[in-house]
């Protein structure tokens, strides 16, 4: 499969999941946390296909690979770790 295809599909899911997902945490409607938990996997998932597409490039220097790679790690990754913890918490309520 062409890699520049996962990374389109797999931006285009977690988007549209996340985005539904917090709108359904907001309006407090069940099945929300399944949601973004699809939508945090399917950003992992365009967070490393576009690393590897952006580390297999011939056209991209090695500093500027290395700052996408910084940028990806401080805003995919860290992002979707304060949304799992996010759902986590969410989970225990205080009577």
């Amino acid at each position: 499969m062409n890699l520049g295809i996962v990374v389109k599909w797999s931006f285009v899911i977690s988007l549209v999941f996340e985005l539904v997902g917090a709108l359904m945490k907001i309006i407090h409607l069940p099945g929300a946390d399944a949601l973004l938990i699809i939508g945090m996997v399917a950003n992992g998932v365009f967070i490393v296909s576009a690393l590897s597409e952006v580390w297999g490039s011939v056209r991209i220097n090695t500093n500027e690979k290395v700052m996408w790679t910084i940028a990806f790690i401080f805003m995919g990754f860290l992002g979707a770790l304060a949304g799992i913890l996010y759902v986590i918490m969410g989970r225990k309520r205080i009577v």
